[in-house]
């Protein structure tokens, strides 16, 4: 799987725009609590880590990675590329500027714009990744479902990595955290239904293409793929949720093994995206 850099980078910036706007959701709550505020933003730095890592994925798929720069020319022309690497970067920028202007407590008035900029520049970034691959050429990626694919994972990933990340400080955060967990576990499981739906409706679409090759037979393991996909995201989801909604709001390890397995799950799905392009370029 040639494409394995890919896979990772796409899903990581995909999972570290997610927590980023999920803790900045939470961040809107607390201005007026300066202590609230900026543990949040020392859970967010997590988010940098993560599309750091995926920056660092990224460029193993470079063959001369000097030769990045001239991503700047794609942008006359508005090269999906350039404006992937563009966004990326622009996210990343201020996203730290709004953790550290936090943790500083430099300009206080502005935090809430930057905080609201680099929110926004997150969003850019995932319609950003997925236009990359929504190409009239491969028939395959020519849908909207590859939109919802690239997207899905920053919501189901971004929710139960938030969850995390605010458990670990729950003995700080008080009632704050376990009102905050119970309403991510809520929407957490509403994710889990639509992304799991969402896939199932996006496998029966591709089923009813016009190829020469079934989709679904380019590789051998592609049954057993999916079918680990779908047994790990459920898994996952629920060593969060079921006890979430039993009233266990405060456990980090149950819910870290489950976000794990999610990521591994998301992993897979867009193993099984790319396996097609593949298919649909002859290779």
């Amino acid at each position: 799987m040639h494409e394995l850099s890919l896979v990772f980078f796409t899903v990581l910036a995909q999972c570290a725009v997610g927590i980023f706007l999920v803790l900045g959701c939470l961040q809107f709550a607390s201005f007026g609590q300066r202590d609230r505020l900026q543990l949040l933003s020392r859970l967010q730095i997590a988010s940098l880590v993560i599309l750091g890592v995926a920056g660092l994925a990224a460029g193993t798929h470079l063959g001369q990675p000097l030769r990045a720069f001239n991503v700047i020319f794609g942008l006359e022309h508005l090269s999906p590329l350039s404006v992937e690497i563009l966004t990326t970067s622009l996210f990343g920028g201020v996203a730290f500027t709004f953790i550290a202007a936090t943790l500083l407590n430099i300009l206080p008035a502005l935090h809430r714009l930057v905080l609201l900029g680099a929110m926004a520049l997150g969003v850019a970034l995932l319609l950003a990744i997925a236009n990359v691959y929504t190409l009239a050429t491969v028939p395959t990626w020519n849908t909207d479902w590859t939109v919802f694919q690239f997207v899905m994972p920053a919501v189901v990933l971004g929710v139960m990595g938030a969850a995390v990340l605010v458990r670990s400080q729950s003995d700080r955060m008080g009632l704050f955290a376990r009102h905050a967990d119970k309403a991510l576990s809520t929407i957490g499981l509403i994710a889990l239904a639509v992304i799991a739906t969402g896939f199932v409706l996006y496998l029966f679409w591709l089923g009813q293409l016009s190829t020469a090759i079934d989709p679904f037979m380019v590789k051998d393991y592609h049954h057993s793929l999916l079918a680990a996909r779908f047994a790990l995201l459920f898994l996952g989801v629920s060593l969060w949720i079921v006890p979430a909604m039993r009233g266990s709001n405060t456990g980090v390890r149950q819910p870290a093994v489950g976000f794990v397995l999610v990521l591994a799950s998301e992993l897979m799905g867009r193993i099984f995206f790319y396996d097609l392009h593949m298919f649909s370029t002859g290779l």
